[in-house]
């Protein structure tokens, strides 16, 4: 008898995963290295910027399945959540327009393209005030003021990187350890400079924005 080699196929796939944590807002007037005990090994301050998001959807039939499309500054992003919760949450983010008309065919069956906003409509339009620091290197601690008065924080963990398998499950359940990890990571960088973070239970933008009757 001969003996045979089955070839496995590879399923390589090049993502950007982010996995953040909001907090209700800064703990401190002036967010600097040593402005409480431990001090952050390093921080820089990366400056302040405005930022204008159009949300789509069409009958929350992308948000009901954890897909959020905005057009930021003129770019497309979608934020396909990975997992988590609402205040500790995991995407993976897809900014290339053709793959966002995949995606979005697929829970929608819509077959449009960027050029008619996907065959989607306006859900929210929100004007953002932010201030960015890189803490310890890799966190990007972030404070947003909302042009309605609203403030909210994050932290944020972001990576690109190449992950392979023999199936598109196998590459998720990889992409899902990257991100337990990534989250993990967040946990104990929050709870070492805890004296940084307002305690309590924060509200998105996205809640606030409906909360208070506010349309595009």
């Amino acid at each position: 008898m001969k003996a045979t080699t089955r070839l496995l196929s590879s399923v390589a796939q090049r993502c950007t995963l982010e996995v953040e944590r909001k907090f209700r807002g800064l703990a401190v007037p002036a967010l600097s290295a040593t402005a409480a005990s431990p001090p952050f090994a390093s921080l820089e301050y990366l400056g302040k910027k405005t930022i204008r998001d159009t949300y789509y959807d069409r009958g929350n039939q992308l948000s009901a399945r954890g897909v959020w499309l905005r057009l930021r500054d003129g770019q497309w992003q979608a934020k396909i959540s990975r997992g988590g919760t609402y205040n500790n949450s995991r995407f993976e983010e897809v900014t290339d327009p053709e793959e966002i008309g995949r995606r979005i065919k697929n829970v929608t069956a819509l077959d449009h393209d960027h050029r008619n906003n996907f065959g989607l409509e306006e859900m929210a339009v929100l004007t953002t005030l932010r201030e960015t620091w890189l803490a310890d290197g890799d966190y990007k601690i972030v404070s947003d003021t909302m042009d309605f008065g609203h403030v909210v924080g994050e932290v944020e963990l972001e990576r690109t990187q190449t992950f392979e398998g023999e199936s598109d499950a196998q590459v998720q359940l990889l992409k899902d350890a990257a991100m337990k990890e990534m989250d993990a990571e967040i946990v104990g960088f929050m709870e070492r400079y805890a004296w940084a973070f307002l305690p309590g239970t924060p509200t998105g933008k996205l809640t606030a924005y409906f909360e208070r009757g506010l349309r595009p």
